[in-house]
């Protein structure tokens, strides 16, 4: 397949010539093979994902680097404007896009099933919770995305879990998985089994994994307290191929994970269903992918840490239920060749739970969306039109009895232009708007501060949503070549501004300073930055190269309702790796650089990083593996931690065995 750099992009009368000629217009496979050069991957949904978009995927070799730790913090961190709130205690993670995060800002999904438990403290809001040793790559989407999926305001990440295929070889039969790992400071164990059998008509696997940990210790060689942590989780998959057009898919995923942030020691359970439909058309106009899903998360406060709080029992559930139906046609428009995707989302939130006080356990959110992106190319040009139509209620009561009722709609188109400069370099542009709609949580807050603090805190039903326009400008590299034969550097650089209407931040909204509740800022809040990420690779090593650079006016919120946002206005990593012994033996390093920024609270110091990592294929069935996390024992608060020093020096040794 030619992976020369491509864009999405058309325009609503390029929208509407398509669907008027899909049928004059169809051509035989042999001619539409073409359309496979625009695309470069798919998403959960069979949603094609184009070179243009501002889109990473983090891919299994990365995402397992990330297993022994049971955080994936660090390998989100090292990607382009993408970055998370870093809580040491915490289980779950919570992503940052471009400086925004939590609430729904950046959608944040699991094999296409979204993930929306929201949590109201001094804290990021929102969570997705999952081990990394069930992933098998990261998708990441910075800006609006306007498929399946697409309802942040920033940009969305969807995890996507290990399927039958990693597991078997090539062609059919049984194939299993074991890892293993031990990391010293923390006592760090984690395991990881899985199964698979490959057939004509069906794949079916199960994995199991469990991961145990005692408090580490920071740079300075102190302890951080109620860092210990026991997580189980279970992934299951049965695909039937109906004929050689059609599939069914299904997965179930369950966590379980014991742990003790914000005062408390809590359980957290996250159960995920779907069940998915694909049909391969006859015509390349029909290429279906139907989907539902539900996903249920339960916070459960179980103790006080110290003996004093009030809140135990405390229960936060979030039950989510949707589907989804996405339909890709590929046509001929006169001399252009091009990819319709249409579609439409529903899905819906319930909120539920015991003794929530500041966190709505009354509730329901809906969201009913139509989309349609078409891509256009006729060689050098590339033209992307799309949108998203939206549908949005919100109905609840919170602790006081105030009740809220929103119902809102939006209409968010996005327009992308390339030209292929030469067969190596494309330029683009693009234009764009999302809306985020509030939450429950921030429309539905009450309650009180619930200890001798007087603070107590109001609920807004009147927010308005948060409406982002703005523009992505840059290229994209795909060189082969370029040093000796057979390498190739590929890459974006992009510059990207957003403007925020109605940005919603908390603070004290009552006379005499102790009511502190949700609002919208009058105005508009700007946001601007430099995305850079290269890569390089040859026969013998490959080098990444992450660079972000943030300027930002985002008003700041009330730590307590949400935390700090802000990135740091400037963040660099760089991954080698060199490849040994017929490839038998990899060695390399990785080097991050975060520098200080708008306030961050006790984080806002800049410090850099090192990590060393090698691994040995044994055998055609056992690798060994072992990492050096802060080489250097750098003593160093984390930027956006919400609580704790970064881990000191950590040495983790692994094996996988494939059988």
């Amino acid at each position: 397949m030619n992976t020369r750099m491509k864009l999405t992009g058309t325009s609503a009368l390029a929208l509407c010539l398509s669907l008027a000629t899909l049928p004059v217009f169809a051509q035989s496979d042999d001619e539409v093979i073409q359309l496979d050069q625009i695309i470069i991957a798919y998403r959960a949904d069979g949603t094609p994902v184009y070179a243009g978009d501002d889109t990473t995927r983090v891919d299994s070799e990365e995402v397992e680097s990330a297993g022994a730790s049971g955080k994936v913090d660090d390998v989100l961190r090292a990607q382009p404007s993408t970055f998370t709130r870093y809580n040491a205690q915490q289980t779950g993670v919570a992503v940052n896009i471009r400086g925004f995060e939590g609430n729904g800002r950046v959608a944040m999904a699991i094999d296409g099933v979204p993930q929306n438990f929201r949590f109201t403290g001094h804290e990021a809001m929102g969570f997705a919770y999952i081990d990394p040793l069930l992933l098998s790559s990261i998708d990441i989407t910075r800006g609006a995305n306007t498929t399946a999926g697409g309802t942040g305001l920033a940009g969305s990440v969807n995890f996507r879990t290990i399927d039958p295929v990693d597991l078997v070889e090539e062609g059919e039969g049984f194939g299993s998985q074991v890892k293993l790992s031990y990391g010293d400071n923390g006592n760090n164990r984690a395991g990881m089994l899985a199964t698979a059998y490959s057939g004509t008509d069906f794949d079916v696997m199960f994995a199991a994994t469990n991961r145990q940990s005692d408090n580490f210790e920071d740079g300075a060689g102190n302890e951080v307290s109620d860092t210990g942590q026991d997580t189980t989780s279970y992934l299951g998959k049965v695909i039937y191929r109906i004929d050689d057009n059609q599939s069914l898919k299904f997965s179930a995923m369950h966590y379980e994970s014991e742990f003790g942030a914000n005062s408390y020691y809590q359980e957290m359970t996250n159960d995920t269903v779907s069940l998915g439909y694909n049909l391969i058309g006859a015509s390349p106009l029909v290429n279906l992918s139907v989907n539902a899903y539900y996903a249920e998360n339960s916070m459960l406060y179980t103790e006080s840490i110290s003996g004093t709080g009030s809140y135990a029992g405390r229960n936060l559930i979030t039950k989510t239920l949707g589907a989804n139906v996405t339909n890709t046609s590929e046509f001929a428009f006169g001399n252009w060749l091009a990819t319709s995707v249409n579609g439409l989302e529903y899905s819906r939130d319930d909120l539920g739970g015991t003794t929530g006080n500041v966190n709505p356990v009354d509730g329901e959110t809906a969201r009913f969306s139509l989309f349609s992106q078409n891509t256009f190319d006729n060689g050098p040009w590339e033209v992307t039109a799309a949108f998203r139509a939206n549908s949005y209620t919100t109905k609840g009561v919170n602790v006081n009895e105030v009740a809220t009722d929103i119902d809102k709609k939006s209409f968010d188109p996005k327009l992308t232009i390339g030209y292929q400069l030469t067969d190596w370099l494309q330029p683009y542009v693009s234009v764009s708007r999302t809306t985020r709609i509030p939450t429950l949580s921030e429309t539905l807050l009450g309650g009180n501060h619930g200890d001798s603090n007087p603070s107590f805190f109001v609920p807004n039903p009147d927010l308005k949503p948060e409406v982002s326009t703005g523009f992505d400008i840059g290229f994209n590299i795909d060189k082969a070549d370029l040093f000796v034969s057979g390498d190739r550097l590929t890459g974006r650089v992009n510059y990207y501004e957003m403007d925020v209407e109605d940005y919603i931040v908390s603070g004290a909204v009552s006379s005499g300073g102790f009511g502190y509740g949700f609002y919208n800022v009058d105005g508009t809040s700007k946001t601007k930055g430099v995305e850079v990420g290269l890569d390089y690779m040859n026969d013998l090593y490959e080098i990444g190269f992450a660079y972000t650079h943030t300027d930002s006016d985002l008003p700041p919120t009330t730590d307590g309702l949400g935390a700090s946002q802000y990135l740091p206005d400037d963040t660099a990593s760089l991954r080698t790796a060199v490849h040994l012994l017929d490839n038998k033996l990899t060695v390399g390093g990785i080097g991050t650089y975060v520098s200080t920024g708008p306030d961050a609270g006790s984080s806002n110091e800049d410090y850099a990083l090192m990590d060393l990592f090698a691994s040995y294929e044994l055998s055609e069935a056992v690798t060994l593996d072992a990492k050096l996390t802060n080489a250097f024992d750098k003593d160093y608060t984390p930027w956006l931690t919400t609580n704790g020093k970064g881990r000191g020096r950590t040495i983790y040794v692994g094996m996988n065995l494939n059988f």
